[in-house]
């Protein structure tokens, strides 16, 4: 007895193709084939359950799993082929001795016809087309009358190690810029000083083509006398280069679209 009530519980498998999930698919297929016989999961306890319908039941069950050699070497990938037998329990083959094969009600063999018609070539989402595997007669219960035979389908799917959360930051800006000079502007030589920092913020990002005039009309030299950071259109004097912190310099530029998305933006920005 529970020590209080339990209302149950939601199970959300691991992966969109779990066990239960293929064995759900492969029953609502028959059911939606199959209207003569009761269509169900293979019973938790099959030693309390009993044939009530009255011409006969199909039971889905799993049976087990192979697994291929690995298709990589940095993650766990295999292929995995899954097996699921179908009991088909019916109270006659189909006919009486001497009599016709269409019988007054579908038998063994019809039913096992249309199991194998319902799931050769059955696709799950996630998995290839399932294929009949094997047929075989169970036994006979001789007091019931019931025939029992065994209906084995596979299919595949591909397993794959479940994979760990990286300790990446979150995304919080990002910048795409046209690298091919297809929308390149061209701006004019214009006054900038450098601030205490030793950089100027041009009004663009994506910038190049940099050249700057010192205060005597002399061409300063990228990489001695100042770097670019064309992405962010930031120009930095380098220190014992000909530019000091506070001097004005002319500087002209060319620049090309640049494209900023940002965390929670519908919409990037140009």
């Amino acid at each position: 007895m529970l020590d209080a009530p339990w209302n149950g519980m939601v199970f959300t498998p691991p992966t969109p193709i779990d066990i239960a999930t293929i064995e759900d698919a492969i029953v609502n297929q028959l059911r939606s084939q199959i209207n003569s016989i009761e269509i169900a999961h293979y019973p938790d306890r099959p030693e309390t359950w009993r044939l009530t319908h009255r011409v006969g039941a199909a039971l889905v069950m799993y049976k087990g799993a192979q697994y291929g050699e690995l298709l990589d070497t940095a993650a766990i990938i295999q292929e995995r082929k899954l097996e699921f037998e179908i009991a088909i329990m019916m109270r006659d083959l189909g006919w009486a001795v001497g009599g016709d094969p269409s019988g007054p009600s579908p038998g063994a063999y019809a039913i096992i016809e249309s199991i194998r018609t319902a799931l050769t070539g059955y696709r799950i989402a996630g998995c290839r087309k399932m294929y009949p595997v094997r047929e075989k007669f169970v036994k006979r219960d001789k007091q019931g009358g019931v025939w029992t035979y065994a209906s084995t389908f596979a299919l595949s799917t591909v397993a794959v190690e479940a994979s760990q959360p990286e300790g990446f930051p979150l995304f919080i800006k990002g910048i795409a810029l046209e690298e091919g000079g297809e929308t390149s502007i061209t701006v004019g030589a214009a006054a900038y000083t450098f601030g205490s920092n030793l950089q100027v913020q041009l009004p663009q990002g994506n910038v190049f083509a940099v050249s700057i005039t010192g205060p005597g009309g002399a061409a300063l030299i990228q990489g001695t006398d100042f770097s670019v950071d064309r992405a962010g259109g930031i120009v930095t004097a380098i220190p014992g280069g000909a530019i000091s912190a506070g001097e004005t310099v002319q500087i002209a530029y060319a620049y090309a679209e640049e494209v900023i998305a940002t965390a929670g933006q519908s919409e990037p920005t140009n």
